[in-house]
């Protein structure tokens, strides 16, 4: 799991050509909106699992807390209020925190190895 806090640090070189395309915009729309110091962007990658979430970013997207449903459960919602298809990628969520406008940026490729059932949910 790739973590972005820093958003007004280069990102590293490494980085596929797509994905940096895609960090790039969306680090530029949360400065571009002052909330460049609410953010956190989360790259996952192949075999991250909920554990990785929750060490990472000390919640889990197969949990619901407000309804306290599970991935699974009936009426159950993922945790997210936004999600998409960005061209060229696999996934891309937004899960908002509380009212200061702090939020998750949860990027997920269409790769081998990428957990079945965070592909499922989404």
């Amino acid at each position: 799991m790739m973590s972005v806090t820093d958003l007004s640090a280069d990102l590293p070189r490494h980085i596929e050509p797509t994905l940096h395309r895609l960090l790039s915009d969306r680090i530029q729309d949360a400065r571009a909106c002052g909330l460049g110091d609410l953010t956190h962007i989360i790259v996952v990658e192949p075999g991250d699992g909920e554990g990785d979430f929750i060490r990472e970013a000390d919640f889990s997207p197969f949990r619901n807390l407000l309804s306290e449903t599970r991935f699974g459960d009936q009426g159950f919602e993922p945790p997210w209020c936004w999600h998409d298809r960005p061209e060229g990628w696999g996934w891309e969520a937004i899960h908002t925190v509380g009212n200061d406008g702090f939020a998750f940026i949860i990027l997920v490729p269409d790769a081998t190895g990428i957990d079945q059932a965070l592909l499922a949910m989404l």
